[in-house]
């Protein structure tokens, strides 16, 4: 009886361990969770800039394949900032991250490895403290690292 209790234990492991190959949901799941301090590290580094108005900072950290870095230098993306009416971020939260995902448009990005989203509660000093506007950012990883998308 113990050696066919051994070989229930093995099979279930084995599908349980296929199940997590296989299925996207749970290996997503165990990845956000290797992952998630270097992608909150990159969501704080670009709210932090955004807030400090670190221009510099914000441009560095948009992914270097987005459409719009490819498409705008540095000095580009300076006068864009000064076309809009200013906005002051007073505070952020980041609420949740999730949805990680593989790049499922390699032909469109190829050099984006992964997607994920990240949700985040801002308020701006124009609006007062009591006005939260909630924001969905997707950053991606690029050779290994975190971007604003």
């Amino acid at each position: 009886m113990k050696k066919a209790g051994k070989i229930v234990m093995m099979i279930s492991a084995v599908l349980i361990l296929s199940g997590f190959a296989l299925w996207d949901v749970p290996r997503n799941q165990l990845r956000l969770f290797l992952e998630r301090n270097a992608i909150e590290k990159t969501a704080h580094d670009y709210l932090r800039a955004e807030m400090k108005k670190d221009f510099r900072q914000v441009y560095d950290l948009l992914a270097p394949s987005s459409d719009y870095r490819k498409a705008h230098s540095y000095e580009a993306f300076l006068k864009d900032t000064g076309s809009y009416p200013p906005m002051t971020m007073d505070s952020y939260k980041i609420v949740r991250i999730c949805h990680l995902r593989d790049n499922d448009v390699k032909q469109r990005y190829p050099e984006v490895e992964k997607f994920v989203q990240v949700e985040v509660d801002v308020t701006f000093a124009e609006s007062g403290p009591d006005s939260i506007f909630n924001y969905s950012f997707t950053f991606l990883k690029e050779k290994g690292r975190w971007y604003k998308g």
